[in-house]
């Protein structure tokens, strides 16, 4: 009897150093370029580096920040992207009367994906059709000189 005891004791450290995870939450995203499965939740024990960017395994990231304005233009109309991030339909609005603007939106990699000129004060871009992802949407003056540029998460 003293050695089943003893075995029990010396096994139960094992047992109780075991993980699991009891989630909330979680889903799986991919897209052409990457594939991400996250469980909410889930302890972080683990962290890959490298020239892309860091990845951290686990749900609550302290340093994660979004910031929606890239670079803040010298001179030129108020201009904002709301909401960010986009479900449907992106709103373009814009503090004065258009005058010869555009706007161009770019996937992550770069890729021109859609540009037109705008045409009101508050333009409706339609992101029903794109993947979810990081763009860059870009403004851009009568001229074609970058006035404004947004980082725009488009989520399902």
């Amino acid at each position: 009897m003293r050695t089943a005891i003893i075995c029990l004791l010396s096994l139960a450290p094992a047992a109780a150093a075991a993980q699991s995870v009891i989630a909330s939450g979680g889903d799986f995203q991919s897209n052409s370029e990457a594939a991400v499965s996250y469980t909410i939740g889930e302890p972080v024990i683990a962290t890959a580096s490298g020239s892309p960017g860091i990845l951290t395994q686990g749900f609550q990231q302290p340093w994660v920040d979004i910031n929606t304005v890239l670079d803040e233009p010298s001179a030129g109309p108020e201009m904002s992207v709301y909401p960010n991030p986009v479900r449907h339909t992106l709103h373009l609005a814009i503090g004065q009367d258009p005058s010869g603007e555009r706007y161009a939106l770019y996937d992550a990699a770069g890729k021109l994906i859609t540009d037109a000129r705008i045409g009101s004060s508050i333009t409706d871009i339609d992101m029903e059709s794109y993947a979810s992802g990081s763009y860059h949407l870009r403004v851009l003056s009568n001229d074609g000189s970058p006035l404004r540029t947004f980082k725009i998460s488009l989520t399902r």
